[in-house]
């Protein structure tokens, strides 16, 4: 039978990649863990853990451990590692502050293809591999910032 659900949402994914951390790091998802990690209520957890389980990625009852399908596993584990991927690219390779780099990887996990995260990754791994001072790589190719913000290249001046 054909899943009756459409695609999952960026926020459906954020929480499947949450779960999929938090068992890893305790053995076992509980909707308070997910609430604490996503930053929202446990009753909106509540709503994203039912829409999980109806697209039986995850296995749910109230006031029990959430366990992850192993098809939720491995979508839970293909987002997790894209923004681990992406989060790494911004961090460390273009060295953004850490908030930053963390919002714009969670925002761009979303928007491109597993093969684009897959060769960022190949990427990453080359430049470190390479032997390049990748920690003053900003100071070598500077760009005037103008009030923290690189100038827009539009404009003259």
């Amino acid at each position: 039978m054909k899943n009756q659900y459409p695609p999952l949402t960026a926020t459906l994914e954020d929480y499947l990649a949450a779960i999929f951390r938090i068992v890893g790091r305790n053995g076992e998802a509980r909707s308070n863990a997910i609430a604490d990690e996503m930053g929202v209520t446990r009753s909106t957890v509540t709503t994203a853990l039912k829409s999980l389980a109806a697209r039986n990625l995850i296995l749910y009852k109230p006031y029990s451990p959430i366990r992850l399908t192993p098809e939720g596993k491995e979508v839970g584990k293909r987002i997790a590692h894209r923004n681990f991927i992406l989060n790494e690219f911004f961090g460390s390779i273009l060295q953004l502050p850490e908030a930053d780099a963390q919002e714009t990887a969670c925002r761009v996990e979303h928007a491109v293809n597993d093969d684009t995260v897959f060769q960022l990754g190949r990427f990453i791994l080359f430049l470190k591999d390479s032997g390049l001072d990748m920690e003053n790589w900003p100071k070598q190719y500077k760009f005037p910032k103008i009030h923290g913000k690189f100038p827009d290249p539009s404009r003259d001046g």
